[in-house]
């Protein structure tokens, strides 16, 4: 899996949270593991007490992975996130956006909000990709996609 080839290839402290699945607390060499999972609700908890409970509010959070199926767009998913200021030590976000529902009507002008208050934090988009697994909804329009957001300081990091 991807956390276990950061794990294996660049000893990264991995921090994983999913409510859905049953791992060991422990796996690899720095591999947590919490049955929680990210959002608003039963057995979830909000992106910025979960930093707050791991420690790591004055930590840079050098790649942050999202994958909440839908919910990143939900009460406890990227507004919240962008409003509680969570983002400010976080370099990368890599997220799949799920946007079957963004497909019809004004929404669209939602997310560009969201994207916009992105670039103000400094992040910038290095990378999309449309979930192929997934492939195209029945409007022949991909509802997944990948995407991963760098912040603009991050680039000339260890360059002299």
């Amino acid at each position: 899996t991807f956390e276990d080839y950061l794990d294996g290839q660049h000893a990264c402290s991995i921090w994983a949270y999913d409510h859905t699945v049953d791992f060991p607390a422990k796996r690899g060499r720095n591999i947590n593991f919490f049955k929680l999972g990210l959002g608003v609700g039963q057995n979830l908890e909000t992106l910025s007490n979960i930093v707050k409970r791991n420690g790591h509010n004055n930590t840079v959070i050098e790649y942050l992975k999202i994958d909440i199926e839908h919910a990143e767009l939900q009460p406890g998913g990227l507004p919240d996130w962008l409003s509680s200021g969570v983002l400010g030590n976080v370099n990368q976000i890599g997220i799949e956006l799920h946007l079957a529902s963004l497909h019809t009507g004004p929404r669209f002008k939602w997310l560009l909000r969201i994207l916009q208050d992105l670039y103000k934090l400094g992040f910038r988009l290095i990378s999309y990709q449309p979930n192929l697994v997934m492939g195209p909804g029945r409007d022949n329009l991909y509802d997944c996609i990948e995407v991963v957001f760098m912040k603009d300081t991050v680039w000339g990091q260890g360059r002299d």
